[in-house]
């Protein structure tokens, strides 16, 4: 009796085990991934800015932003990695045409008319027109958010 006892109580803990180990494996090979998109106005471009998580469990993430056009390769840019609570990525015009995107510790150029990303050369204008935000929406949802929606906020980082 003792020994069966035995027997179905490993099956059931080894059994367990197994699923844990499933789990945790299927969460570190595919993680999920954050992607919220938005057209960029006049032009037939489309900016994507993906989260992918650096960890299994800390709410950190790469983020990377993705110029895409129908017929063009994508081009990507690595931004800086979101180490908790700092991933909102404000979006705006320029009065040349290009695009801004301002993160707490960066900011990226977009020119969509030449399908690039670069960092900016020389300081910005400081009047440019603001888009939206690409953020979470407090609920757990990545999207953009228009600037009509939401209004532009002041990003600074709390020492």
């Amino acid at each position: 009796m003792f020994r069966r006892v035995l027997k179905y109580l490993l099956i059931g803990v080894g059994g367990i085990f197994a699923v844990l180990v499933g789990l945790f494996a299927f969460a570190y090979f595919f993680p999920p991934t954050y992607e919220a998109a938005t057209e960029l106005p006049g032009t037939n471009s489309k900016v994507i800015v993906r989260l992918r998580p650096m960890h299994l469990y800390l709410a950190e993430y790469r983020r990377a932003l993705v110029l895409r056009k129908s017929g063009v390769p994508d081009q990507q840019f690595d931004m800086f990695p979101d180490t908790g609570g700092y991933s909102r990525t404000q979006l705006y015009q320029l009065d040349d045409g290009r695009f801004v995107m301002r993160g707490f510790f960066d900011s990226v150029v977009i020119d969509a008319n030449a399908h690039t990303i670069s960092t900016p050369s020389a300081a910005l204008p400081e009047n440019n027109r603001y888009l939206g935000a690409f953020d979470d929406t407090g609920d757990g949802r990545w999207r953009f958010i228009p600037g009509s929606e939401l209004p532009e906020q002041q990003l600074k980082t709390s020492n």
